[in-house]
């Protein structure tokens, strides 16, 4: 009997040992990671983001955390923060940590950190940079707006005049710009991405224009301008995630910014080891998903045609047949 029981343990001992070598993040220890957003959830981007980090919570057994910093002023006092709390990945979201990162990061040889959403890399082995490519999604999304005009006139709201918003400007106008040179596009800048009512009021000025699509890039102030849109009956662009249920009925495409892919990958490289610092470029050609769109909506149902030419694009850009410009041409 005792002989039985030592030959079950060391056929248990080897079995464990075994899925150890085998299973990708059995033999990983579980990470703690936390994520540092200046919205939190409530904002698209940074709530997808967070969707990402529990993706990969639920994979490799990890301990997350998600916190809010809103004064730019305490940014690389919180990156610090967390990391003497010993958290062994610390990401952060949008351009504003790189340079508080890039001053943390010397200090804190063993701890990987991940700036989502910028090109600001460090001079360090423990910092990678992961730059999103707006601007694929847009071109496509702009595709789709210059088959939706009548008037031949669209609109633009962005948050802030900054490199970029302007990827997703040039992208957009790009892609309107394929299918008709002719088309004109209206730009202007809220100044503010948590302003929905000042977003309606702009949105509402450019309808007066004679816009009848309009797309924004400005987060939580571009709800208004979708919901200025679905007022006025005219077709709205949304950005980030899908936001057809912010304006139902109304909401042409979604040009997304994978952040959940984005955020899950890097996760994943740190856990199996495959983690390298500089600057990674994530867009179509890397798999990210950058469009959403309510094939159920009559306007594609009525022209099925834009759909086959949306997919023809993404397929061009993902071959590098197709380069989206990050900069406009018209400013």
């Amino acid at each position: 009997m005792m002989n039985m029981k030592r030959h079950i343990l060391g056929l248990l001992a080897v079995t464990v040992l075994v899925l150890s070598l085998t299973l990708p993040g059995l033999a990983q220890k579980a990470e703690r990671v936390v994520m540092i957003s200046p919205y939190g959830k409530g904002a698209p981007f940074d709530s997808l983001a967070y969707e990402g980090l529990e993706d990969a919570a639920r994979d490799f057994g990890l301990e997350i955390k998600m916190i809010e910093a809103r004064d730019k002023t305490e940014y690389e006092s919180q990156i610090q923060a967390m990391a003497e709390l010993g958290y062994d990945v610390v990401i952060a979201l949008h351009d504003y940590f790189g340079e508080p990162m890039k001053m943390v990061t010397p200090y804190y040889p063993e701890t990987k950190f991940v700036l989502i959403d910028s090109q600001i890399t460090g001079d360090t082995d423990n910092m990678l940079s992961v730059a999103m490519e707006p601007q694929e999604g847009c071109y496509l999304a702009g595709i789709a707006a210059a088959h939706a005009t009548k008037t031949k006139k669209i609109g633009f709201i962005g948050g802030l005049d900054h490199p970029i918003i302007i990827q997703f400007l040039a992208g957009f106008e790009a892609g309107l710009k394929s299918v008709d040179p002719d088309i004109t596009i209206y730009t202007s800048f809220s100044g503010v991405f948590d302003d929905p009512v000042k977003g309606r009021e702009m949105g509402l000025t450019m309808i007066d224009k004679d816009v009848d699509v309009l797309m924004h890039a400005a987060d939580f102030t571009g709800v208004g301008v979708l919901k200025a849109a679905a007022e006025r009956g005219i077709w709205g662009v949304g950005v980030d995630l899908d936001q057809s249920d912010v304006a139902p009925g109304h909401v042409l495409i979604s040009a997304l910014k994978d952040a959940r892919g984005a955020v899950y990958e890097t996760i994943r490289m740190v856990v199996e080891d495959e983690f390298r610092p500089g600057l990674m470029i994530y867009g179509i050609k890397e798999g990210a998903r950058l469009i959403a769109i309510p094939e159920d909506l009559p306007f594609y149902k009525d022209n099925p045609a834009v759909l086959e030419q949306i997919e023809e694009a993404r397929k061009r850009i993902e071959a590098e047949e197709i380069i989206v410009p990050k900069i406009t041409k018209t400013r």
